[in-house]
């Protein structure tokens, strides 16, 4: 599984306000919740909240992959949010966050989120590629940006 398979462009949104990592992840459930094929979206804010107690989601170099596994989704879905002020999010580095890909995750997915978790995390370790979705003037610039930097 590719990330050009969970992300689309109406799942993107560029300079987003959000003054805490519970705001954050309200509105990361609602652009996850919006797919048609996805669980509601008051269970996927609460089992990103459940992912995240078990520990941070972040991955340093202010980017952080979000994610949850639900009853009620059928397939795996993305969605991006860049911010436009960072915050932080426990982060391992202690860097705070602006770039966060997140994932609702059916409850009984196999290894295929592993592998989407691991590109993700390949994707985001590449400097010139951060930097290039950080000065991403649309969402459909960075789709594309993100299709071709797998």
């Amino acid at each position: 599984m590719q990330l050009a398979d969970v992300l689309t462009a109406d799942r993107i949104r560029l300079d987003v306000t959000a003054s805490s990592k519970k705001t954050l992840l309200e509105k990361v459930a609602a652009l996850l919740a919006k797919d048609a094929n996805s669980a509601a979206e008051r269970d996927i804010f609460e089992s990103l909240c459940q992912r995240e107690r078990l520990g941070s989601t972040g991955l340093g170099f202010g980017v952080a992959i979000p994610h949850g596994r639900n009853q009620g989704q059928q397939d795996i879905v993305g969605a991006l949010i860049r911010l436009k002020k960072p915050i932080d999010f426990d982060a391992p580095d202690q860097q705070k966050v602006d770039l966060f890909f997140a994932l609702a995750i059916p409850e009984e997915c196999s290894d295929a989120h592993l592998k989407l978790l691991a590109n993700l995390a390949e994707f985001f370790k590449d400097p010139d590629q951060l930097d290039s979705v950080r000065v991403a003037e649309n969402p459909e610039t960075l789709l594309t940006l993100m299709q071709y930097g797998e």
